[in-house]
């Protein structure tokens, strides 16, 4: 036998002991209430009670309507502010819902430097989470950057500068909404990171990137195919409305829109460990989070 022919036997060899069967016992799946509750400068609470599902599951709107989405005739939701005010959210049809329904408040309006207390009852038990909105802040300037033009390109993204508080930490969270013929974001659309903090920064004045990212794909099949091709772009062109937010949260909530973040970019990754969103509820029985943003809004036209 030559000695290529006996290398390559051991090798083989080698490789078929290195074989081993595991045996996995995968642990039995619970469903767990879901809540995506925000309150915001200006604006009532809003949330939205759902049950997760397993993550090979098949969601038709039947199921979605049925076992999925939660409303008040399983669960109620109360909210208190620190100054004492109170009222019970009522669960009604609403399109600023992704789901286009939600428990809804209109007598407690989102105010700067203000805590705010969420309590859910359900199923028998009562889940609670505090949030507070900090303070709004101003943009010194914001505009399109359409440096791309110079190679013929007409997208573009959007540069931001502001000048960041010293003293102070500051977390940070900017979302935006286009408008145009071929494309309608009914839904507020965020970025990546979607959150980040002024480590890097603080106290200076800096510039930021805002390109389109993180884009829902709830209800994208209602749309026309035209609205279709334009759905998943992350750039802005001639011809958009651009409505552009620019939110200040606390550190809870900075936490979790990072962690929701990384896990909605990274967690169809199979090589990458997953990183399940914190929350703020005092209960492990509760996915999602409470969270309160101290928001303007800027409005930039690209005139064709």
């Amino acid at each position: 036998m030559t000695r290529s022919c006996i290398f390559g036997l051991a090798m083989l060899l080698l490789l078929s002991a290195c074989q081993r069967e595991i045996d996995m016992k995968l642990p039995d799946y619970g469903p767990k209430l879901v809540v995506e509750g925000t309150i915001e400068t200006g604006s009532p609470a809003m949330v939205m009670l759902s049950r997760s599902v397993p993550y090979f599951s098949e969601i038709s709107l039947n199921t979605l309507v049925n076992d999925i989405l939660v409303n008040d005739k399983a669960a109620q939701v109360y909210l208190t502010s620190e100054d004492g005010e109170e009222e019970q959210l009522v669960f009604k049809i609403t399109p600023d819902a992704p789901y286009y329904v939600a428990f809804c408040g209109s007598k407690i309006i989102g105010k700067e430097n203000t805590r705010y207390t969420l309590r859910v009852v359900y199923d028998g038990k009562t889940y609670e989470a505090e949030t507070s909105i900090p303070k709004t802040f101003d943009l010194d300037s914001a505009g399109f950057d359409r440096s791309a033009e110079i190679l013929n390109d007409t997208m573009a993204t959007i540069r931001v500068l502001m000048k960041d508080a010293a003293d102070e930490v500051n977390y940070y969270a900017f979302f935006c909404q286009v408008h145009c013929p071929t494309l309608h974001d009914r839904l507020w659309v965020s970025m990546l990171p979607v959150a980040f903090d002024d480590r890097a920064f603080n106290g200076q004045q800096f510039n930021y990137e805002i390109t389109r990212y993180g884009y829902s794909l709830l209800m994208r099949n209602i749309l026309d195919k035209e609205a279709q091709k334009n759905f998943s772009r992350i750039t802005f062109r001639p011809g958009d409305t651009v409505y552009l937010k620019h939110s200040q949260v606390d550190y809870h909530t900075y936490r979790y829109l990072s962690t929701a973040g990384t896990e909605a970019a990274l967690g169809s990754n199979p090589f990458m460990p997953p990183s399940p969103a914190v929350t703020n509820f005092n209960s492990d029985e509760v996915l999602g989070h409470w969270s309160g943003f101290a928001s303007k809004t800027d409005t930039l036209i690209w005139h064709k």
